[in-house]
């Protein structure tokens, strides 16, 4: 078979040698040889890291669900926290079941304004730390 027969035939063309692989450069340490044999490099003394905990609380906050008095997780220091009341899941289900059962729109916005059933996020008012949350039951 020639070349113009393989050609016809939709093979692909004959396959040139490649190059070869180019002459590595002559020093790879530039201006600087390596040592000599005998050469031992200096050790350095082993480092000490010293891990320490921060103090945990021992015993669980008791969060309410307005402002409440306890001790700030993160600054340690006596405080009454702030409050935000944020929508959740019970928030959302109580508006969609008023919508339902009265048949309009108009009650499924009092869950929003009642505070009972939101979640309250407790944060410290000095450090502006999240503190913790209480859930309505």
């Amino acid at each position: 078979m020639d070349a113009t027969m393989e050609n016809k035939m939709g093979l692909p063309p004959p396959y040139e040698p490649t190059a070869p692989a180019p002459v590595p450069p002559p020093s790879y340490f530039g201006d600087n040889p390596p040592p000599p044999a005998g050469f031992v490099a200096p050790v350095a003394p082993p480092r000490t890291t010293v891990i320490t905990n921060q103090p945990t609380n021992p015993r669980p906050v008791k969060l309410g669900p307005g402002p409440t008095g306890t001790t700030c997780p993160t600054c340690n220091k006596s405080i009454v926290t702030r409050v935000d009341y944020v929508p959740n899941n019970r928030t959302h289900i109580v508006s969609a079941a008023l919508c339902v059962l009265a048949g309009c729109c108009c009650g499924c916005f009092v869950p929003y304004c009642m505070r009972s059933c939101k979640t309250a996020n407790h944060y410290c008012p000095a450090c502006k730390a999240f503190v913790g949350n209480y859930q309505p039951s």
